[in-house]
């Protein structure tokens, strides 16, 4: 189902001799069950058309956003691709919610535990102003607090011919 939507990319592919065309992209999620009522959010980048009848033309493989880092060095590890940036401000909060969220219920999919939140949830997707090539992604993790990212296009685009 559909998350947030949407900036412009240029996608290249053999359609049109070489040339991009533009195309847009947006984040969907997918809520994976783990028991009888918990559940895993996992998210996904997908480009289409943006003219009717809108065609999905590609789609990345499900990933999941990470937690704030503990420190500025701390740029996410594990088994995922990492779009963590950002300070400490999550362990700063007097919060308990907000702090047991930081590192607790982390994704866990077939026994195997990766380094990110058991649920995320992108909320948003705009361009940097004055970078057209860079975004900010918004979403909020384990249902506790928000956080934003900025990523590039590239990166991104990477994802869905990955």
């Amino acid at each position: 189902s559909g998350s947030a939507c949407c900036v412009s990319i240029l996608w290249k592919d053999g359609e049109n001799h070489g040339a991009g065309r533009r195309l847009l992209l947006g984040f969907s999620h997918r809520k994976t069950r783990i028991k009888a009522g918990k559940y895993n959010y996992v998210s996904r980048v997908y480009a289409f058309e943006p003219n009717p009848p809108f065609d999905i033309v590609a789609r990345s493989g499900f990933f999941c956003l990470g937690f704030a880092p503990t420190s500025l060095h701390d740029h996410g590890s594990g088994n995922s691709p990492s779009l963590q940036m950002g300070g400490d401000e999550a362990l700063e909060s007097d919060n308990e919610q907000i702090w047991g969220a930081t590192r607790e219920y982390k994704l866990k999919i077939k026994n195997e535990e990766f380094n990110c939140p058991r649920i995320h949830f992108v909320t948003g997707i705009a361009e940097k102003m004055g970078d057209e090539e860079m975004v900010i992604v918004s979403y909020g993790v384990n249902d506790c607090y928000p956080r934003m990212v900025e990523v590039s296009k590239d990166f991104l685009v990477s994802l869905l011919k990955g």
